[in-house]
C-alpha cells in the first residue's frame, strides 16, 4: 500500500530533528526544482545476464556499483540513466543513491531524479536533504507486505530551501565532516580486521607453524586419543512422532559455534540412544560441504539439550582421557588445522567430504593434560579480550553513525553554516523558482 497524508502533512507532523529548517529558509515542492522520471516495465523475457545491450537498474541495483541484469530490446531514451544521475528506490526501503554504473536503462519500481535548473537548485544538497524526507514518509506508510511509493508523493515532497549561495556552504561543510568521520570509520573497519588476524595468532595457533614443540609433547592423530564415530542416517521410517529424540543437523554447527534454536527429531530404534547420544565435550564436525572454506568446521557440544543425537553428515569426535575438549576445539577450528583439512578433503560434484578414517588421521601435538588446560585458559582470555576490544570498536562504528545523523541535523537546521544576509533571501529565490516553473509550463502550451 502506499501513502495516505499529504506528505506536507507527514512533514508537519514529524519530530525528526532531520526535517527541521532555518527560521530564515522556505520550503519548496521537489516536483518545482526536479524533474521525476519513473523507470518502464521492460519485458522480462528480454533480460540476461551474459551482457547483452544495456544494464537494467532493478530496484536492488539502487546504491550498487552495478547492475546484476542486462536488457537487450527496444527502449525509450527517456529511460536511459548516466552515472551521476540520482535514483529512488520505491519499494520496500525508499532508498536515494547516486548511480555510478555508467549507461544503463531506469526499470519499473525505480524512478530518477534531475534538478532543472542548477543555478536554482544544488543536486549534492537535494542529494543529502533527501533520504529523511523518505524515511519518515516509509515511516508512515502502511503495507501488508512491502511498502510502495508513488512518484506522486516523491514530487509533493516539501523539501528545504536555503539561499543558494549557502546550499553550496552546507555542502560543503558535511563533506568535510563525513571525511573526517569516514578516515576514522577506515580506522576502525582496519583495527577489526587485523583484530581478527589476531585471534588466529593464539597459543594453539602458533603450534602449527612447526612440527617442533617441547620435548615431553608428542605428536599424535586424533585417532589415537579420541573416539570418532559418524551419526544416525534420516530415512523415510525415522517419524519424529515416534519415540522421538531431538536431532542435531548440519544447520546447527558453524564454527565454534551452535545455533540450537531450530533442532529437528528423528525417531530411535533399540540401543541407538545409548550408542549415539552426545556427550558434554563432543566435538561436532561437520562432514561435507558444497565450500572448501566450510568443510570440517566444528563446535563443541556443551550437553545443552538432554538426550540428543547427531544425523550422520555430523562427525563426532568424543576425547579420550588423555585430551581436553577445550583444547581440541581451539586446535580444531584453526586457520591451518582449517587448511590441513580442506587439503584431505574429498570433492566429488562440487561436495567436499570427510570420513571418519580422514577425522582420525589428521595430527594434533599432544602436550599433558595440565598444559593443555593451562593453553587453554590464556587462549581464552586473549579471546575475551580481543571479544572486548571488538564490542568497543563496534560501538564506535555505531556512533559514527549518530554522528553523522547529528551533523545532518545541524546542517538542515542553519546552523552548520554562518547565514549571510546579504545572500538573496529564500523567499526571492522561492519566487525565481515559481517563476521558472511558469515559464516552463508557457513553454510546454506554445509547443503543444
Amino acid at each position: 500500500m502506499t501513502l495516505r497524508l499529504a506528505p506536507e502533512d507527514v512533514v508537519a507532523q514529524s519530530t525528526s530533528p532531520l526535517l527541521t529548517i532555518a527560521d530564515s529558509w522556505e520550503r519548496c515542492r521537489l516536483g518545482d526544482i526536479a524533474a521525476v522520471t519513473n523507470g518502464a516495465a521492460f519485458k522480462s523475457a528480454r533480460f540476461n545476464t551474459l551482457g547483452d545491450g544495456l544494464p537494467l537498474i532493478r530496484i536492488r541495483d539502487v546504491g550498487q556499483p552495478r547492475a546484476s541484469t542486462h536488457y537487450s530490446g527496444d527502449y525509450d531514451e527517456r529511460h536511459v540513466v548516466e552515472s551521476g544521475d540520482l535514483l529512488i528506490g520505491m519499494d520496500g526501503d525508499f532508498r536515494i543513491a547516486r548511480w555510478t554504473g555508467g549507461r544503463a536503462l531506469l526499470n519499473q519500481r525505480v524512478c530518477r531524479l534531475q534538478v532543472r535548473d542548477s543555478d536554482l537548485y544544488s543536486d549534492r544538497f537535494l542529494e543529502y536533504v533527501l533520504q529523511p524526507y523518505l524515511d519518515e514518509i516509509h515511516k508512515v506508510t502502511s503495507s501488508v507486505t512491502v511498502k510502495h511509493l508513488s512518484s506522486r508523493t516523491v514530487t509533493d515532497l516539501p523539501i528545504p530551501l536555503p539561499p543558494r549561495v549557502e546550499q553550496e556552504q552546507i555542502v560543503a561543510a558535511i563533506e568535510e565532516h563525513f571525511s573526517r568521520l569516514d578516515a576514522v570509520g577506515f580506522t576502525l573497519r582496519k583495527n577489526l580486521r587485523q583484530l581478527e588476524t589476531l585471534r588466529s595468532t593464539t597459543l594453539v595457533e602458533a603450534l602449527h607453524s612447526s612440527r617442533s614443540v617441547p620435548s615431553h609433547w608428542n605428536w599424535v592423530t586424533i585417532g589415537d586419543v579420541a573416539e570418532v564415530r559418524g551419526g544416525i542416517q534420516k530415512q523415510p521410517q525415522r517419524r519424529s512422532n515416534d519415540n522421538p529424540a531431538p536431532f542435531l543437523r548440519v544447520a546447527n554447527v558453524l564454527r565454534g559455534e551452535l545455533l540450537l534454536d531450530q533442532i529437528h527429531q528423528i525417531e530411535l530404534f533399540d540401543g541407538e540412544l545409548e550408542k549415539y547420544r552426545l556427550h558434554a565435550g563432543d566435538l561436532l564436525v561437520v562432514e561435507g560441504n558444497g565450500s572448501p572454506q566450510q568443510i570440517g568446521r566444528a563446535a563443541c557440544w556443551g550437553d545443552e539439550i538432554p538426550d540428543c543425537v547427531h544425523q550422520n553428515h555430523l562427525i563426532r569426535v568424543r576425547p579420550g582421557p588423555r585430551l581436553a575438549s577445550r583444547y581440541l576445539a581451539l586446535y580444531w577450528n584453526a586457520p591451518r588445522t582449517a587448511s590441513a583439512l580442506r587439503d584431505v578433503a574429498s570433492s566429488t560434484s562440487g561436495l567436499y567430504t570427510l570420513s571418519t578414517r580422514k577425522v582420525k588421521s589428521i595430527p594434533i601435538p599432544l602436550a599433558p593434560l595440565r598444559e593443555q588446560r593451562r593453553i587453554v585458559e590464556e587462549v581464552d582470555q586473549q579471546l575475551a579480550t580481543y571479544g572486548r576490544l571488538e564490542q568497543s570498536m563496534r560501538r564506535a562504528l555505531d556512533r559514527l553513525g549518530a554522528v553523522r545523523r547529528s551533523v545532518l541535523a545541524v546542517a538542515f537546521s542553519g546552523r552548520l553554516v554562518p547565514q549571510d544576509h546579504h545572500d538573496e533571501p529564500a523567499h526571492d529565490l522561492l519566487e525565481r523558482i515559481a517563476a521558472s516553473r511558469r515559464a516552463t509550463s508557457t513553454r510546454q502550451e506554445v509547443s503543444a
